[in-house]
């Protein structure tokens, strides 16, 4: 199985499109608007932001891709609980370039060679790890475990 895609509120949502495609280097795939409650319409691809602002157009979702995942932004305020973290598998040397493109402002990420864990501005935290590392726990990574006794079976 593999994640197809990731749909996040973001208070501004041309602000995070911006972050995320230059963070992750990542692609515009589409922009749309709401018609109706859930009837939405997207803007043609050759039309940008200006556009739709001429046009009186206000966007509310912004889809952007790279390679076969997509992240899907949603004009709103993010709710506690809804997104905890996000992971990508990249190669290191790709995920020491999100490092060094990071806003130096924020609490400091946790990085190092094949590993990179940040809080964004819009209050999400990302992971990201070299493709061949496999889901662990946090107490394992740590070296962290829970003391617990033997059960006495009767």
């Amino acid at each position: 199985m593999i994640c197809k895609y990731i749909a996040l509120f973001v208070a501004d949502l041309r602000v995070a499109e911006d972050t995320y495609r230059r963070l992750f280097g990542m692609d515009l795939l589409f922009r749309e608007g709401r018609l109706a409650a859930d009837d939405w319409a997207t803007l043609p691809l050759d039309k940008g932001w200006e556009d739709a602002d001429a046009a009186g157009i206000e966007l509310g979702m912004v889809a952007l891709r790279r390679d076969e995942f997509v992240l899907a932004l949603f004009q709103g305020t993010p709710q506690p609980g809804t997104v905890h973290e996000v992971c990508f598998g990249l190669e290191a040397d790709e995920i020491d370039a999100v490092w060094a493109r990071l806003p130096k402002d924020g609490a400091p990420p946790k990085h190092r060679r094949g590993f990179l864990q940040f809080d964004d501005s819009f209050g999400f935290r990302w992971t990201l790890q070299e493709l061949d590392v496999p889901f662990k726990s946090s107490g394992e990574i740590a070296g962290r475990w829970l003391a617990v006794g033997r059960a006495r079976v009767e």
